[in-house]
């Protein structure tokens, strides 16, 4: 028997597994990974007879070890990854959820419903948020521009700051630029990108891993 599994748990798991007519699928998750698909698998580890602690949609350490014990329960490699061959055992079929669309709208000349999807992606993650638009005192406080996005003097542009460093504002930085179409070569650019939403042009500028970004990446939107 393997070490910290009881036996109950393996004939439980291999009797589900064996007794699913249809395998199970979803999309791949590991340590990090976050949200109600994440939820889905925990519920169903519990099920099975290995508890990964609360079932809070955050695919940490203990949720990693859970889904080892199931993955050698199977006779799989126990690698905590929930892949395609992992979800076929679980036998359960779980769907990311469709992501809301970016939209115009709100205040500073619709910029501030633009920023709204990095802010979803952010949140996902665990990230917060650290700064947004700031008054002419805050703004000479931290050293910046009256011409910055951040600006409450400028009335049609929008800006968030995400508080992260190393590896997870790479993560997050590509997230972003993805959701909103920004090549990678772009990500760290003054001059940006622009995208039409809602019938409206908006410049995008997304900073990250350039001077004063080391320790927060920057999405600033500003309808031109």
């Amino acid at each position: 028997m393997l070490q910290n599994e009881s036996g109950s748990q393996i004939m439980k798991a291999a009797v589900v597994a064996r007794a699913k007519p249809t395998p199970g699928s979803g999309p791949l998750l590991k340590v990090g990974a976050r949200g109600s698909e994440v939820k889905a698998l925990q519920k169903r580890l519990d099920a099975l007879g290995f508890p990964n602690g609360a079932n809070d949609g955050v695919f940490g350490r203990n949720t990693e070890l859970a889904v080892e014990k199931f993955q050698r329960s199977v006779k799989l490699k126990p690698d905590g990854i929930v892949g395609k061959n992992t979800w076929k055992k679980l036998g359960i079929h779980v769907k990311v959820p469709r992501p809301p669309p970016i939209k115009a709208g709100g205040a500073w000349g619709g910029s501030q419903n633009v920023a709204n999807a990095a802010k979803r992606i952010a949140a996902a993650m665990g990230i917060p948020v650290t700064s947004q638009k700031r008054n002419l005192a805050d703004t000479r406080r931290v050293g910046s521009s009256t011409e910055s996005d951040h600006y409450t003097g400028i009335k049609t542009a929008f800006a968030v700051d995400f508080g992260v460093s190393g590896t997870r504002g790479d993560q997050l930085a590509r997230a972003i630029a993805s959701k909103y179409g920004i090549p990678r070569g772009k990500i760290g650019a003054s001059t940006g990108r622009v995208i039409r939403v809602g019938g409206a042009s908006y410049r995008l500028q997304l900073l990250w891993r350039v001077a004063g970004h080391f320790d927060h990446v920057h999405l600033g939107v500003r309808r031109v």
